[in-house]
């Protein structure tokens, strides 16, 4: 495997990636939390919520569909065809939920979000949801045609879009929410917009009963996992509304975005890896699987080890002082996300080998685990509840995933696995220590910067061992 450009396109990616975020409120979060008020932003994480809940029902799993069989229907020159069948499948599923959203929207709005209300959220809420679709679709078409300058200049430039709105909107217009709202569905829509053009003509909508069995074999199994996905991250959130004020979930809600970020990373490694694999005969596949697994450890355990040691750094970068609550969950949150590290590997393995249904058994017990902590423990600890809820799913997603591709293929990394996370928790043990111990600052960097050297060179040595001895 080329290492050299494996890593070249997780970097490209990951900068695409990160301007997707600008779009959920990642990188324009100082902008959100000091001109919303705190009670804002908390029907921001609300609504946000929601939103991504409308866009896993409306998309029914079509762009993952679209993606693992676009190189079938290549290899017979079908290929847009087939991605006519997909849009128009897109259109029927967006035909339905609108009338269920005439029909039953604002009560189930209510009893999603009883905090906020259901007009003119509901309504913003969907259009950015249906907007969502083509704009996937137009950088899935890229990356699978390997243009990967092409789809970091769609998402970034889509997330230019945004902070210039957002800024107009919020800094300048003073318009609040709905102006945010306003900016993303913007944002969205531009990168809608690129699809027919590059397509140049070719889509024709045409209801082709192999291609709808051959998508279907694989969006249902997908759009099981995105809910099972939303129930494990989101879920919550959900549960949160319930049982804090908008304020409170505000402070969650930023620990929970920041904490995305190791997931950010985590996916700019797929998007280069798993074209890669899917590829690849399985021989091949098995070298690619191992040796990404033990560059990704490297990166990620580095990453999420930083973000660790630089938590109250970031956290007051962020946000205001209402939200330095922050701190426990966040870090909490943190060492949880970085077992997306291994979870995208195995499930990179068990897709490679046709075999979705696992994949998403997985995910549903991952998700379960989430849920029933949720609705265990967000009762009895509020906010301290939820993240505990969210650490123990991706916990239970992770080593469920990794046994079974452990069964199926010659792979397995519970040392590194266990191993990553044992670290990562003495380090965060270390910093809660050395905050009681209230270091003066410029000590206390100095120490988090050493750690970090000292821990980079470790991690450098055990990889080229490693090679060495491969």
């Amino acid at each position: 495997m080329d290492t050299r450009r494996l890593l070249s396109s997780t970097v490209l990616y990951g900068v695409a990636n990160i301007a997707v975020m600008a779009v959920g409120g990642f990188l324009l979060l100082p902008l959100y939390t000091r001109t919303l008020s705190q009670g804002e932003f908390g029907m921001y994480v609300a609504i946000r919520a929601n939103i991504d809940l409308l866009t896993y029902l409306l998309q029914f799993g079509l762009p993952s569909a679209l993606g693992r069989n676009y190189f079938d229907y290549k290899k017979k020159q079908q290929q847009h065809e087939y991605v006519g069948s997909v849009a128009l499948m897109f259109l029927v599923m967006l035909a339905a939920w609108a009338g269920v959203l005439a029909l039953w929207g604002d009560a189930l709005w209510q009893w999603l979000s009883p905090s906020t209300p259901a007009q003119p959220y509901l309504a913003l809420s969907a259009a950015i949801a249906a907007a969502s679709f083509p704009s996937a679709v137009a950088a899935l078409w890229l990356r699978m045609e390997g243009r990967v300058m092409a789809v970091v200049g769609l998402q970034v430039g889509s997330a230019a879009l945004l902070a210039v709105l957002a800024v107009l909107n919020l800094a300048l217009l003073r318009t609040g929410l709905v102006g945010l709202l306003g900016a993303l569905l913007a944002s969205s829509a531009l990168a809608a917009a690129v699809l027919p053009k590059l397509l140049q003509g070719r889509l024709r909508l045409a209801w082709r009963p192999q291609h709808v069995k051959a998508t279907l074999h694989y969006a249902l199994p997908v759009l099981v996992g995105y809910i099972a996905y939303f129930v494990l991250n989101r879920f919550s959130t959900l549960v949160l509304q319930h049982h804090v004020s908008p304020q409170e979930l505000a402070v969650y809600g930023l620990a929970l975005q920041l904490s995305m970020a190791v997931g950010v990373a985590a996916n700019a490694f797929g998007m280069a890896l798993q074209p890669r694999v899917f590829a690849a005969e399985q021989a091949q596949a098995q070298a690619v699987l191992r040796h990404a697994a033990r560059l990704f450890t490297l990166l990620m355990l580095g990453l999420t080890g930083g973000l660790v040691l630089f938590a109250p750094e970031l956290l007051a970068l962020v946000g205001p002082p209402g939200y330095a609550g922050a701190l426990p969950l966040l870090v909490l949150l943190l060492v949880a996300n970085f077992t997306s590290t291994f979870t995208l590997i195995s499930d990179t393995a068990l897709l490679y080998l046709r075999r979705p249904k696992t994949s998403v058994a997985i995910s549903l017990a991952g998700a379960a685990v989430a849920a029933l902590g949720s609705l265990w423990l967000v009762p009895l600890l509020h906010l301290e509840g939820a993240a505990l809820a969210v650490a123990a799913g991706l916990v239970t997603r992770m080593l469920l995933s990794h046994w079974a591709a452990a069964q199926a293929l010659d792979y397995s990394a519970w040392g590194s696995m266990l191993g990553g996370l044992g670290a990562l928790a003495a380090l965060a043990a270390l910093m809660a220590g050395l905050r009681e111990v209230a270091l003066p600052p410029g000590m206390a960097t100095a120490l988090k910067i050493f750690l970090t050297a000292l821990a980079a060179g470790i991690a450098l040595a055990r990889h080229r061992y490693t090679r060495s001895c491969a």
